[in-house]
Parts: structure tokens; sequence; C-alpha cells
């Protein structure tokens, strides 16, 4: 269990750091620290020169971040494992950049990723394990975590759905979307939305208290939905 939470944080210990990169195209770091014996860590930088509108990140283990802001795409993958390095991939296929990664078995592998994006750019992230962190996006976002935290500022894009099985969730808008979704089956659920316009708004909150402030009607043009079988909900103006 130790090693799950060292990697959830990255904070694992930085014997032997690897990459697969050549030096053309990426910089390596490695982590000086030591908090779990036996376990290697890494930092690999890369710049993407192809024009990028859409992100896709599947990750296993580790958390997502994503930044936007900026004309370049820069990925930061940080690798830790036990035996042996996690298999990374890059892949630009129309204007969408995938990044993923598989591991052999072994006690600890996983990947954190960080990744900068031109604002306007749209996110899919996915992690099995790990918090997802979210901001500075003005297109479309979609976040599912199964276990972990799900925080999101300052998001201006039309469409937003965010979900995870064990978790808190949490996002701020600095433009009315048209539609969010907010799901978590345990966790609680705070959403603040700019104030000049209405919502409709539906709550499914089985166990936990649902608070709603912001202004409400059945024909608004911004819809929220939350659904959250354990946890409070709070939806309220930006403060």
């Amino acid at each position: 269990m130790l090693g799950l939470i060292g990697i959830l944080g990255l904070t694992l210990a930085g014997c032997h750091a690897t990459s697969s990169a050549s030096p053309a195209d990426s910089a390596v770091t490695a982590s000086p620290h030591l908090s779990v014996p036996g376990t290697h860590e890494s930092t690999t930088v890369y710049r993407v020169s192809s024009p990028v509108g859409a992100v896709v990140v599947i990750g296993r283990v580790g958390d997502v971040t994503v930044i936007g802001g900026g004309s370049a795409t820069l990925v930061t993958q940080q690798v830790a494992y036990s035996r042996t390095p996690p298999a990374t991939s890059r892949s630009v296929k129309g204007r969408t950049l995938t990044v993923t990664y598989t591991c052999a078995v072994q006690v600890v592998c996983g990947v954190a990723y960080i990744i900068q994006v031109p604002r306007d750019v749209a996110v899919q992230a996915t992690t099995d394990t790990g918090a997802i962190r979210l901001t500075g996006l003005a297109a479309s976002v979609t976040a599912k975590s199964d276990v972990g935290n799900i925080t999101a500022t300052s998001l201006a894009g039309a469409m937003v759905k965010l979900t995870t099985g064990v978790g808190g969730i949490s996002a701020t808008f600095s433009a009315a979307p048209a539609t969010v979704e907010a799901l978590t089956r345990v966790g609680a659920i705070t959403l603040r939305v700019p104030d000049a316009e209405s919502y409709k708004v539906s709550v499914d909150d089985h166990v936990g208290k649902a608070t709603v402030s912001v202004r409400q009607s059945s024909s608004a043009p911004h819809a929220i939905t939350v659904v959250a079988d354990v946890g409070n909900v709070l939806i309220a103006p930006l403060a």
C-alpha cells in the first residue's frame, strides 16, 4: 500500500532515472530523494511540434494535470517503477494527441502527466487511480478517475463532464457552460459558475446535503446535472 500512496503523489524514490527518448527531443532529470527503497523515478519533458486540437490522456496509476494557456504543447511525464520502466507512448493523429503507457507486472509502476496545451484544446483525461487537475481550458473537457479527486479551475468550455468513483469534484467556471455533468459515487461535489446567467439544475443526491444558490430556470440554455451517491453537493455563484 505504501507504494500505491507514493505513486499517487509521485514522491517515490529516484534510484536510477531512465528514459527511452533521445537527448534531441527530451530532457531527463532524476529525483534525488528516497521514500520507498528500490523504487526508481525519472521525469521527462517533450515538446509536441505538430498542431494539436485535442488531447487524450489514458492513465492508470498516477495523477493527471492539464494546464491551458500559451501556444506550445508540452508533455511532462513522471515515471515511477520498481523493476521495469513503463512503456510510454505519444502519438498525433490528425490534430489529436494521445498519451498513454503500459506496465509489466511489478510492485510499483505508474506515470503521472503534466500537460501544457493552448487554451482552446479539447481535453479527455482518464486515470484508474490518481487525481485529475484541470485549469485554464476553454474547449470541451471530459475527465474520469476511478479513485481520485477531480479539481478544475477557470474552465470556459461549452461541455464539461467530470466523473469519479471514489473522490470529490470541485470545479469553477470563468464562462457559463452549456452543459455540465458531475458524477461521483462517494465524495462531495462543488461547482461554482458565473452569476450573470440562469441554469437548469438537476441534482440527485442520495446521501448528503444539496445546496443550490444559483439562479434557476427550466428553460435556461445552461444545464447542470449532478449525481452523488454519498456526499454533499454545492452549486453556487463564483465568489
